[in-house]
């Protein structure tokens, strides 16, 4: 009798499995005596290890996919997400924001026709999806234009009664930009329809709602029905006596980004004007969805219940309406918060903040911010926005290397620091910055580097504009920085100080800290130096209060932006709330151990 009836799996490699084939035929009486090494065996052994192993890639392949967390495949992914009613978008088309002028009193229809150009000179066409009205008083409006390389403007939709669904064929579908429209037998009018993310309370059978659903070739639109339960039907049904038609967006993806220079279709003396995102282009388009964020947020969203209660819920809702985008860290694109975290705490308040720089437009993502959340919260929650505050980690000191250890050169490394510390602390919010886990980064690239947090100094750069009107300016850096580091870049003086006849308006000074108002306020002056080497001082610039990481700026004491440099009391910095971080490491230097 064999002394082990049992044949030892415990990897998928080929190798592995096959030594433990031999060891078990080794140990048994059936085939005695056979060379396993040289033998025609050797072939039935390859032919058994390999069906061993395709057959547990293919096992462990198949139970990753049944899970939301291993799941890579998106046919997947779509299924599993599917119980929680969350559709997978496919394309998503790039979009601006533009202001259009006209002297008369005119609206610009639906669909109305954009062209621009990318940098390259490749055309692209955009459309606005809701109408804009242009009247005598304002003589302008902003729209919404969003890309389409096709426009499927009122198409009749096949409606399957029995099932009560139609179908739109293509992945290339801007699901945001789907409209339907049912004909009104009684008034001649086409009736839009809503779409619905879940099974809201109150639908009844008189609910003019659809739902999507998303397949492998494209997406299904479905009517309500009866559902055969206590209630009796959710949204209106299609009979075969009504027509359906559809209008949406065919999408050309992230290659639509980058596009301005517009001029509109069909009103030759309208002027158009970009008030599109920090780059002044379009922005947003995407050519598949991030999976990865789908996993996070489908089911938060399913918590949510279409509601938000908490935090978490309204982080659910938001990335639902599409602020998440195409980025691969939710955080890179908003963050929502409690009021209380505020200091002073602010009950009843939840805050959300949009990294502009990655969003269409800042005003334009705050009022679609806060009109998703004022739907959804409850009646004593009150939503506000607040914008981003962008601050820099700046990472000074030298990294000491052995070259002994190392085929590479100092510049070769040097690159590949900065490529990772940059990539990694790309701008977000919500992350801390700490020498010690930078030093770890860095080390981490070659074995001859041996930065240590003792050879790095952290500090924090923030961009400080002055309120509208040159009002007074707070920052809130929601850290404790130390009381003797506080230093600002140069900049043309305002008109708090230059209102001085011997004070020319054109003089550059820069900021410091003056003295203790009490136990925790510091008051900031401006200085600059004269022609004969002395220190001209203006007093009452501002406060600065280390501890609570706050800083304010008095009225009109700039009159233009300009960088603070602060440094946190330990070298580490968290970027709370509205802070969105990145990092510098210009400062950095290589030296030889």
């Amino acid at each position: 009798m064999a002394d082990n009836t049992n044949i030892q799996l415990g990897t998928l490699d080929f190798t592995s499995i096959k030594s433990s084939l031999i060891e078990y035929l080794k140990t048994q009486d059936t085939l005695k005596d056979y060379d396993y090494a040289g033998s025609a065996i050797q072939v039935i052994l390859d032919v058994l290890a390999y069906n061993t192993m395709y057959y547990g890639q293919y096992s462990n392949m198949i139970a990753n996919e049944m899970f939301l967390d291993s799941a890579q495949r998106v046919e997947s992914i779509i299924s599993l997400v599917k119980p929680l009613g969350y559709v997978v978008p496919g394309r998503t088309s790039s979009r601006a924001r533009v202001k259009v002028r006209h002297g008369d009193n005119i609206t610009i229809p639906k669909y109305t026709k954009f062209s621009g150009h990318n940098e390259a000179g490749i055309p692209y066409t955009f459309y606005s999806i809701v109408n804009a009205d242009i009247d005598n008083l304002d003589a302008e409006v902003i729209v919404d234009i969003y890309e389409g390389s096709t426009l499927i403007s009122n198409s009749p939709l096949l409606v399957d009664i029995g099932n009560q669904k139609g179908f739109l064929s293509g992945l290339d579908i801007d699901i945001t930009t789907i409209t339907i429209e049912v004909l009104n037998s009684e008034s001649g009018e086409w009736d839009p329809w809503s779409l619905s993310d879940n099974v809201q309370s109150g639908l009844d059978g008189d609910s003019r709602v659809y739902w999507l659903e998303r397949s492998e070739l494209g997406f299904f639109v479905v009517f309500g029905g009866n559902v055969g339960s206590t209630v009796t039907q959710i949204g209106k049904q299609i009979t075969s006596a009504d027509s359906v038609r559809v209008s949406y967006l065919r999408s050309s993806g992230s290659v639509a980004n980058g596009v301005g220079s517009w001029s509109i279709h069909g009103f030759p003396l309208a002027e158009v004007e970009n008030l599109s995102d920090g780059t002044g282009l379009s922005s947003g388009g995407t050519n598949e969805p991030n999976l990865d964020m789908i996993k996070f947020f489908a089911p938060k969203w399913f918590a949510a219940q279409d509601r938000a209660v908490t935090v978490e819920d309204c982080k659910a809702l938001l990335a639902a309406r599409g602020f998440v985008g195409d980025a691969t860290d939710p955080y890179e694109k908003f963050n929502v918060w409690g009021g209380e975290e505020e200091d002073p705490p602010m009950y009843g308040r939840v805050f959300v903040s949009v990294n502009e720089e990655v969003s269409v437009d800042l005003i334009g993502a705050a009022t679609n911010a806060i009109n998703v959340l004022k739907d959804k919260t409850c009646v004593t929650i009150l939503p506000e926005f607040k914008n981003p505050e962008y601050v820099t980690g700046v990472i000074l000191g030298e990294i000491p290397y052995e070259p002994m250890n190392t085929a590479r050169s100092s510049s070769s490394l040097m690159n590949n620091i900065v490529e990772l510390l940059t990539t990694k602390y790309s701008k977000k919010f919500d992350r801390t910055l700490t020498t010690s886990q930078i030093s770890k980064d860095i080390n981490s690239i070659d074995a001859s580097l041996s930065s240590s947090s003792s050879n790095l100094t952290l500090n924090i750069d923030a961009k400080i504009s002055m309120g509208p009107g040159g009002s007074i300016r707070k920052l809130k850096l929601n850290n404790p920085l130390s009381s003797n580091t506080f230093t600002t870049s140069e900049f043309k003086i305002g008109t708090r100080y230059s209102s001085d006849p011997d004070i020319s308006s054109n003089l550059n000074i820069r900021l410091r800290v003056d003295e203790w108002i009490d136990n925790e306020t510091l008051s900031l002056e401006g200085w600059y130096v004269t022609e004969s080497g002395l220190q001209s001082v203006f007093k009452g610039a501002g406060l600065f209060k280390p501890d609570k990481g706050e800083i304010t700026i008095f009225g009109n004491v700039s009159a233009e932006p300009f960088v603070c440099r602060v440094s946190p009391a330990i070298p580490s910095f968290k970027a709370l709330r509205n802070i969105v971080s990145d990092i510098d490491v210009s400062g950095l230097t290589m030296v030889r151990a």
